[in-house]
C-alpha cells in the first residue's frame, strides 16, 4: 500500500516558490532583453574598471619604486658625511628626487623622495626648507612604518636646530607617538635635550628617568644617565 505523503494532487502539481520567482525573472528577461544586457554590461564594466583600476595603480607604484630606489641608495651614501659629498652630485641627487616627486605624486615612492628631499636641505642648514619637505611627505598620508616615524623626527631635529625648543619638544613627542620602543627612546632623549636648553630640568629628568624605567637594557643608558645627573 502507497505511504500517504500529506500533500494534495494540487500541491504536488503547483510550482513552489523559488521556481515561480526565477520563472518569473526569466519571463522578464525575455520581454526586456534590451534592458537586461544593458544591466549586466554595465555591473561588467564596473567590475572591470575597479580591477583595472588597482591594476593600473600597481604598476605605478612599481614604475616610481624602480626609478627611484637606485638614486636613494646614492643619496643614502653621500649623506653619511654630508660635508664631505660633492656638491655638484649631490645637487643631482636632489634634482632627481623633485622631478621624481613631479612624475610620480601619489606614489608611496614620494614619501621617500620627500624624506630625502628634507635631509638633503637640512644637511644644508636649509632647516625651514627641510621642515616643508617633510611635512610633505607627512601631507601624503602613504607614511606607514618607520618612515612616518623619520619625518617626524626630521621636522624635530629641523627645529631644535633652527633654535625653536619648544615647537621642537613638540615635534619629539609627536615622533615619540609613533615610534617602537628603541625610536621613541630617541624622541624622549630628542625632547629632554631641549626642554634642557630652555631652563625646563624638571621636565627633562622626568622623561630621562622614563626612559630608564621602560628601557632599562637601552644601549644609551650611560648617555642617559649622564644627562640626568646633568639635570640634578
Amino acid at each position: 500500500m502507497a505511504e500517504k505523503t500529506g500533500f494534495s494532487r494540487r500541491d504536488l502539481k503547483g510550482p513552489d516558490e523559488f521556481i515561480s520567482t526565477f520563472g518569473r525573472t526569466v519571463a522578464w528577461c525575455k520581454e526586456n532583453r534590451t534592458k537586461a544586457a544593458a544591466g549586466a554590461i554595465g555591473v561588467v564594466a564596473v567590475v572591470g574598471l575597479a580591477l583595472g583600476t588597482r591594476a593600473y595603480l600597481q604598476w605605478e607604484e612599481n614604475k616610481a619604486a624602480r626609478e627611484l630606489w637606485p638614486t636613494l641608495n646614492r643619496a643614502q651614501e653621500l649623506l653619511q658625511a654630508p660635508f664631505a659629498a660633492d656638491p655638484s652630485q649631490l645637487a643631482a641627487v636632489e634634482q632627481f628626487l623633485q622631478e621624481h616627486v613631479g612624475r610620480h605624486p601619489n606614489s608611496r615612492a614620494t614619501v621617500y623622495s620627500l624624506y630625502y628631499l628634507g635631509c638633503i636641505s637640512f644637511s644644508r642648514g636649509n632647516h625651514d626648507l627641510a621642515i616643508t619637505r617633510f611635512r610633505a611627505g607627512i601631507a601624503t598620508r602613504k607614511e606607514s612604518g618607520i618612515l612616518g616615524y623619520l619625518l617626524r623626527q626630521g621636522i624635530a631635529s629641523s627645529l631644535e636646530a633652527k633654535g625653536d625648543f619648544a615647537a621642537a619638544a613638540a615635534a619629539y613627542r609627536d615622533a615619540g607617538a609613533v615610534a617602537e620602543a628603541e625610536m621613541k627612546t630617541q624622541s624622549r632623549l630628542g625632547e629632554a635635550r631641549v626642554l634642557g636648553l630652555v631652563g625646563k630640568k624638571t621636565e627633562a629628568a622626568a622623561l630621562y628617568r622614563l626612559i630608564l624605567k621602560e628601557t632599562p637594557e637601552t644601549p644609551l643608558r650611560d648617555l642617559v644617565e649622564i644627562q640626568l645627573a646633568q639635570t640634578e
